[in-house]
């Protein structure tokens, strides 16, 4: 299949996934959000009340809001209409919730140009099968030297290449290499999703692409009580990048 094959196939899983994943996450989100990922996003942000942010793949709407609470005007979207249908059960105080998918340009652009001060997009960009529309769209959608702050599972981490031993050691084959592969996220998932292996440097390279640079990067762990194995290594990565 295409890109914009797998595309639509990964929206159909989402659709279909949506439930258990509102079910699975609630209002608040799980451990990995609370304690690795929002605070250290807000950190990174630094907006002050009233600015605009865009919250690009927002699931169920958790950190747009966190951030709707502190006074942030949040457009929050995702491809997946369920997603959002579950999201607007929640209190939707300075949140507008629209469906777009990521990978479309006239939809992003949609949102309007240098209307947006900062833009997030967490534990989203892995499981989008192309990122040049999105990273071009947001130079374009952000005002002169905004912020786009993303989340992604540790690549070393986020690989079909990763397999564990007999004693339970986690064993990496591959990293370089693109990939992408079907699996399983959460307990009670009712589809598996697809996941889009990428070293960071690809990352990277097509934000330099787009006007930005990196100005921020954080690599979170749990404490050594939460888990003994990712207090040591970090499952996630944030990085700011700044539109220049």
């Amino acid at each position: 299949m295409n890109n914009q094959e797998i595309n639509q196939k990964n929206k159909e899983i989402w659709n279909a996934n949506a439930e258990n994943w509102d079910s699975y996450m609630g209002e608040m989100g799980n451990r990995w959000h609370n304690d690795l990922i929002a605070p250290q996003s807000v950190e990174l942000l630094k907006l002050k009340a009233g600015d605009k942010l865009l919250d690009i793949g927002c699931g169920n709407g958790i950190f747009a809001r966190r951030m709707a609470k502190l006074d942030i005007h949040v457009t929050a979207f995702d491809f997946a209409e369920t997603n959002i249908n579950k999201a607007k059960n929640y209190d939707c105080t300075n949140i507008d919730y629209k469906v777009i998918d990521a990978t479309k340009e006239l939809e992003l652009l949609s949102l309007g140009e240098g209307n947006y001060q900062a833009a997030v997009a967490h534990m989203t960009l892995m499981d989008m099968p192309t990122l040049d529309t999105l990273f071009a769209s947001l130079s374009k959608l952000l005002i002169n030297n905004g912020v786009f702050v993303f989340s992604i599972q540790h690549p070393v981490f986020n690989s079909n290449s990763v397999s564990e031993d007999e004693n339970n050691n986690l064993i990496l084959s591959e990293y370089i290499q693109k990939e992408n592969y079907m699996g399983m996220a959460i307990p009670g998932q009712e589809h598996e999703q697809y996941y889009f292996h990428r070293p960071l440097s690809t990352y990277f390279e097509v934000a330099f692409k787009n006007g930005f640079v990196i100005d921020g990067y954080m690599e979170p762990t749990f404490s050594k009580e939460q888990d003994a194995f990712y207090s040591k290594f970090p499952p996630v990565l944030l990085v700011r990048l700044r539109r220049l």
